[in-house]
């Protein structure tokens, strides 16, 4: 195994094990506006509005966050599941992600925040499954509500999700709106 690759691995699980002991859990979710573009020449777009965003749509739903107290750095796990079984006929989609988000500024109520991560999509049916990678970069801002139980966040995105060659589906291209909220344990 190289070691920029042992690398990215031990030092995001030693920054995680520290951010654990004295961390912060967050559980949120998020609706989201896409424009969605196909690699494949004469293919168009597609616009999607989910509520809120799933796997169908090819977007992370349920996201679960870890931080210090201050939440200036969260480390954030997104994933979504679409599970349909009808008379011997299946269809599966998962996806994950596991991203970083930056906080500027915050201790402020308002803030601006980046956010980088990487995962992957799962589909599946009853003969066939496969699984490609994801990556998105986003920029926006969140505002702490209440009592800091919690933000509201809005954000603009690029995400990516590599072609799949053993199912067709070609590479698509993400450009969303994502509107979403935060409660803090």
């Amino acid at each position: 195994m190289s070691r920029v690759l042992m690398a990215g691995i031990v030092l995001p699980a030693l920054l995680a094990s520290q951010v654990a002991v004295a961390g912060s859990w967050s559980l949120g979710s998020h609706l989201s506006l896409s424009t969605i573009r196909s690699e494949r020449p004469g293919s168009g777009s597609s616009t999607v509005f989910a509520w809120p965003s799933n796997a169908f749509t090819y977007q992370p739903a349920l996201r679960v966050g870890l931080s210090g107290e201050s939440r200036a750095h969260e480390l954030l796990i997104d994933s979504g599941l679409f599970a349909l079984d009808q008379a011997g006929s299946t269809l599966s989609l998962f996806t994950a992600t596991a991203s970083y988000q930056h906080s500027f500024r915050a201790g402020s109520r308002t803030a601006p925040i980046v956010n980088a991560g990487a995962g992957l999509y799962r589909e599946g049916g009853a003969v066939l499954s496969s699984t490609s990678s994801t990556f998105g970069v986003g920029a926006g801002i969140r505002h702490v509500v209440g009592d800091r139980k919690g933000t509201l966040r809005a954000e603009f995105r690029y995400d990516r999700l590599h072609s799949d060659n053993a199912l067709g589906r070609p590479a698509l291209n993400f450009v969303s709106l994502r509107l979403g909220f935060d409660l803090w344990l």
